[in-house]
């Protein structure tokens, strides 16, 4: 399973906010704030699973994401090992309510708070 070419959709909402941050070449993570790598500080692991997406320039460097997520924004790196997470039918979606972004798969809520972090490495 670990091979299978996993694709993520976005609704509207999530869409018309991340699109204009892909301008100029920037880059989609969706990173696994577990402490490791340059973006992301948390290490929340024990605690909770939990994720961000990460805009980041061109060359900024994504040693840590050797996978990647299809989409219709492009492709959408992240951390291989962090895959087990991570399961078919992947849709980040907008909590009007709360005024978040929830990730879910087909079976189950993923993080229902999932942030969305500009990197400084980032073309504004």
């Amino acid at each position: 399973m670990a091979d299978e070419i996993k694709s993520i959709t976005f609704d509207e909402a999530v869409t018309e906010k991340l699109q204009p941050l892909l301008d100029h070449g920037n880059r989609l993570l969706l990173s696994y704030d577990d402490g490791v790598g340059p973006y992301s500080h948390h290490g929340l692991m024990a605690l909770q699973v939990s994720f961000q997406f990460v805009v980041v320039g061109a060359d900024a460097n994504v040693d840590d994401y050797q996978a990647a997520l299809t989409s219709a924004l492009g492709p959408v790196l992240y951390k291989g090992y962090s895959g087990e997470f991570l399961g078919q039918d992947l849709h980040a979606s907008f909590n009007k309510l709360m005024h978040t972004i929830r990730l879910t798969d087909a079976g189950e809520q993923i993080d229902d708070n999932v942030e969305v972090v500009v990197d400084e490495s980032a073309a504004k």
